[in-house]
């Protein structure tokens, strides 16, 4: 019996059977495509990845299906023995990749902040679900997708002031260095009512907060277009960024909590010229 019939039947035992055969055409189609027969299927480089992404015609949904139908392809391979982990990892890293691209395409603006009314809207329509305790999370800590896939619920501490941070170890940050972030929002208020939710849900992580990262990302490409807001993961985390910044952060402490390689690249990104926050800076110091 071949690697694709083992596969195959180990799908109908835990998916669907309208994913078990979603699932095998984006594997037929991926190996015409690509040229590869069955058994070469287990040779797969990164460069068939892209070959077989880049000569498609698939929609962006349609390409982040194919990218989880060929990633669980692969890794039932490796725990069958049948492909190194050595061999995955690399394939994993491309998937992850292409992912992020997906993603980027997705915002076809500027790195912008969503706006009440669209935060109201995308967590309205995922209300009482986990995908609105995952969105909350992206937004209120600024995690990367990345980030997201390694968190643990030991990630999570409260300081004396009552509120949560991340700590994040430096193989799970995009840098590889250490990543530090409080869990907070634009106001105080709002910062502490994210707080009591946060410590609910975190009495039971996996069942609140955990998403297979490629559903999430589908989820987030299928909302986006049905509710007509050009949004991303991604886009919470400019949220986040953005909210930092105009509650009068320095660019080199927002660096730090964006995990930013240079104190530039958030400078460039993010500290554009806002009228609203240079008043708000000068009544503020008025104030004082």
């Amino acid at each position: 019996m071949g690697i694709l019939e083992l596969w195959r039947r180990s799908l109908e035992r835990s998916r669907s059977e309208r994913t078990v055969i979603t699932y095998s055409k984006c594997l037929e189609l991926f190996a015409r495509n690509t040229g590869l027969t069955e058994d070469e299927l287990l040779n797969t480089e990164p460069v068939h990845l892209y070959q077989h992404i880049d000569s498609s015609s698939l929609s962006p949904a349609s390409v982040l299906t194919h990218l989880s139908a060929l990633k669980h392809f692969f890794k039932f391979a490796v725990r069958r023995g049948y492909m190194s982990r050595e061999a995955y990892t690399k394939l994993e890293a491309a998937i992850e990749e292409l992912r992020d691209e997906i993603g980027r395409r997705n915002v076809r603006r500027a790195p912008k902040a969503l706006t009440r009314e669209e935060l109201s809207r995308i967590m309205e329509s995922t209300k009482n679900t986990v995908y609105e305790r995952v969105y909350t999370l992206f937004l209120y800590s600024g995690i990367r997708l990345s980030e997201y896939k390694h968190l643990k619920k030991d990630n999570f501490f409260m300081d004396k002031s009552g509120i949560y941070w991340l700590r994040l170890p430096a193989y799970a940050t995009k840098g590889n260095k250490e990543r530090m972030a409080p869990i907070m929002g634009p106001t105080k208020e709002e910062t502490y009512q994210v707080t009591e939710k946060l410590a609910r849900w975190l009495e039971n992580y996996e069942e609140n907060l955990v998403v297979n990262a490629g559903s999430l990302q589908v989820y987030t490409y299928r909302l986006s277009h049905r509710l007509n807001i050009p949004f991303s993961l991604h886009s919470f985390r400019h949220t986040y960024i953005t909210n930092l910044i105009n509650s009068g952060f320095p660019a080199e402490v927002v660096k730090e909590f964006a995990g930013h390689s240079h104190v530039k690249t958030t400078i460039d990104i993010y500290y554009r010229f806002s009228p609203e926050r240079a008043r708000k800076l000068v009544e503020e110091f008025l104030r004082v």
